[in-house]
């Protein structure tokens, strides 16, 4: 994972914005190409049951084993950034009470639980939920040719949110936001708590928007 970190704390709940390698991109769209575009593949490893989200199809990541270990660890990573992070805020309360206080936790403190691939076109949309896990993530893999120009245009609205990410938490009151959005990049890492809400808004230009998302746990 790349060192350009972002914390963006606009309502407390912290979301850390990063940038994954090509590499990683790479090599998660090579198996998202194979399996999206093999019905066989995608009914094989559709995750769309266990997901709230209303596109075109959602399947696990059967990583190929010689990647398996390189794509784990730019996770784990990302998770273990967020954790000392938390820590030296003093907000990792379950971590410190359960370690004993340990101040420097890495990637073997990380358990990733589940990771699959949202393919996400025209019209279609991930209503608000929440994850499981400890952290939750999600990462950009391709974007249609047309989405910047859907955003330019977008932003013309008084409130524009079409194609983007919006998180959300508390009450809007006086003096306080509660909501955050993001436009999406390819090769963009959010990572952020399980229950903190958020909701993908659909776009309506044509192509692809691929994204990857997991959970993780820490373990002491």
């Amino acid at each position: 994972m790349k060192n350009n970190i972002t914390w963006w704390e606009k309502f407390s709940p912290t979301i850390m914005e990063a940038e994954v390698p090509q590499k990683f991109i790479d090599i998660i769209n090579n198996t998202g190409d194979e399996v999206l575009e093999d019905n066989g593949l995608s009914k094989k490893f559709d995750f769309s049951d266990n997901l709230v989200g209303k596109v075109h199809k959602e399947v696990s990541i059967p990583v190929p084993e010689e990647n398996k270990s390189y794509c784990l660890s730019i996770l784990r990573q990302a998770c273990v950034r967020y954790l000392r992070q938390m820590i030296s805020l003093g907000r990792a309360y379950e971590w410190t009470k359960k370690s004993g206080g340990n101040q420097n936790p890495s990637e073997e403190n990380i358990m990733l639980s589940q990771s699959w691939i949202v393919s996400q076109y025209k019209h279609e949309y991930n209503p608000i939920h929440t994850h499981s896990g400890n952290f939750s993530g999600v990462i950009y893999l391709k974007l249609p040719d047309d989405m910047e120009n859907h955003f330019n245009e977008e932003t013309k609205d008084h409130y524009p949110a079409s194609g983007l990410i919006e998180f959300s938490h508390g009450e809007k009151q006086d003096f306080k936001s509660d909501t955050l959005m993001f436009k999406p990049a390819v090769g963009q890492m959010l990572v952020f708590p399980n229950w903190l809400k958020h909701t993908v808004y659909p776009f309506y230009c044509e192509g692809e928007r691929r994204s990857m998302s997991f959970n993780a746990y820490w373990k002491v």
